[in-house]
């Protein structure tokens, strides 16, 4: 009986070790599920993080271009109210041309009177201080007469011979032209030599 007991006791212990093998086995399948799953939840947290830093890419590429874009709205914004103002101005110093045109026909027309000598330095001194004012705006006279004739300053009125002088030179004024910083406000109408 003890050879009984004894088999009944190894077979016991061997019935009793597959269990712990099962156990290990489980444990291990369990383990390797687990890394598995890790893994597969540490690629998904790697592709979110790759989309996020794509779309984070994509926003930073956008803001850079509208940053861009509102600057260059910016310096053209700028350039058109310079140009506005420089046109506004230009166009209100063009109205005053006209009164220093008559400046210059009255000083004409009263140096021929020699009792109006008072007169006569009286409006040279209103012309004078309108010259200034006008200078003070960027406003010059276009140096015409004697001159080769150029449409983009001149307005050929009409066209004289003269064997003395070359063809398209300005033979003479006949209403002074001003241009306000580069910019003609009214160009020189003269008289244009042609020998042809």
């Amino acid at each position: 009986m003890e050879e009984k007991e004894k088999m009944t006791a190894e077979g016991a212990e061997a019935k009793e070790a597959p269990p712990e093998e099962a156990d290990l086995s489980a444990a291990l399948s369990k383990a390797l599920e687990a890394e598995a799953a890790a893994e597969a939840k540490a690629k998904a947290l790697e592709d979110k993080a790759a989309g996020l830093e794509a779309k984070l890419a994509a926003a930073v590429r956008q803001y850079d271009r509208l940053q861009g874009d509102f600057d260059n709205f910016r310096r053209r914004t700028r350039a058109e109210q310079a140009e506005a103002k420089e046109k506004h101005t230009a166009d209100t110093v063009k109205e005053f041309l006209p009164v220093l045109d008559n400046f210059d026909r009255a000083l004409a027309h009263m140096a021929k009177d020699a009792g109006g000598t008072a007169y006569v330095q009286g409006f040279e001194m209103l012309k004078k201080q309108l010259e200034k004012v006008l200078e003070g705006f960027g406003v010059t006279e276009i140096q015409a007469e004697g001159a080769a004739f150029d449409p983009h300053f001149h307005e050929a009125v009409m066209q004289i011979p003269a064997e003395d002088k070359e063809d398209d030179t300005v033979a003479m004024v006949l209403q002074k032209g001003y241009v306000m910083n580069d910019r003609v406000i009214r160009p020189a109408k003269v008289q244009v030599v042609h020998n042809g």
